[in-house]
């Protein structure tokens, strides 16, 4: 894989700016007053391409992008914006052969915002697509992604958190196996507090013709109030024999004897509930293998929880 990093930036303002280099890589956006559209094609594989998205708009954000990483390219996408006037994004990408795709989403709502995130994404041989979604939620939040494991070795590994006080989010992951020997290892968590209501719906597809998958799918919430609400729904459709599955769905209040042993130790239940949840959710910043977000993901859940 690449070893020369280029770090970018695209900013959202009255109309979309870049900032940085990309040499033979190439990103073509343009538009306004918060409606935008275009491409990120990456063509050298000599390269890291890292994007930062900057929002500093003050018109509600509608990006339709269309993504194309070239064999042996790496692409890392960090979006770490607060979109105070709602968002609606629309992606498509395609990963192809021997090909990474790292997407970070590490967002602040507004609370009276209104946001959605559709992703449709296909993977080739001996691509892995890497995925991890942190969010307080919002007045109405939506997020779906469609990921096809389309051809030989094809991976993907992600992680969804939504840490809530009063939102209506619908949490939609649909993982299509369609070749052999691909993978896929999928975590949802949530938090609901307030009058949060909250639900995941993760579906695994294995087609007839793919032995030797590998997938696993794990949803948790955990209801801080009585007014809280959490909807978990794990489904698979298994059509091969030569399938190692696995998926699990729990929810439920936090234990009390470990709040009581917190409280009892002079911790105030603010802050006795606060390390409850960063313990709940600290388990998913493992799974991310980079660093640098790594620890920026850790800081979130502390600065929310």
């Amino acid at each position: 894989m690449s070893e020369k990093i280029l770090n970018c930036s695209l900013i959202f303002s009255d109309v979309i700016e870049l900032e940085g280099s990309l040499t033979k890589n190439k990103i073509n956006l343009k538009g306004e007053q918060g409606n935008f559209d275009g491409s990120i094609k990456l063509t050298d594989s000599t390269e890291r391409l890292i994007v930062n998205l900057i929002n500093k708009s003050d018109f509600k954000i509608n990006l339709s992008l269309n993504i194309d990483v070239g064999p042996n390219c790496f692409l890392e996408i960090r979006d770490e914006s607060n979109y105070d006037n709602g968002s609606e994004f629309k992606i498509e990408s395609k990963l192809n052969k021997d090909s990474i795709f790292e997407l970070f989403r590490l967002n602040k709502f507004n609370p009276e915002s209104v946001n959605s995130f559709n992703h449709k994404i296909d993977l080739s041989g001996n691509c892995e697509f890497r995925d991890f979604n942190f969010s307080n939620g919002s007045q109405e939040m939506n997020s779906k992604t469609i990921i096809s494991l389309k051809e030989k070795n094809a991976s993907y590994i992600g992680s969804g958190a939504v840490i809530s006080n009063s939102t209506n989010a619908k949490n939609e992951l649909i993982i299509n196996h369609l070749s052999k020997s691909a993978k896929s290892d999928c975590s949802f968590k949530t938090v609901s507090r307030g009058k949060s209501n909250i639900t995941f719906s993760g579906m695994v597809f294995v087609d007839k013709d793919c032995s030797d998958t590998e997938s696993t799918q794990i949803s948790k919430g955990l209801v801080m109030d009585e007014e809280a609400r959490i909807n978990l729904i794990p489904m698979l459709d298994i059509n091969n024999d030569d399938v190692v599955c696995a998926h699990g769905a729990a929810s439920g209040k936090p234990d009390e004897n470990i709040l009581f042993y917190l409280k009892s130790r002079g911790i105030s239940k603010e802050d006795a509930e606060k390390i409850y949840i960063e313990g709940f959710l600290g388990e998913f910043v493992d799974k991310i293998s980079n660093d640098e977000m790594q620890k920026k993901a850790f800081n979130y859940i502390t600065s929310i929880s």
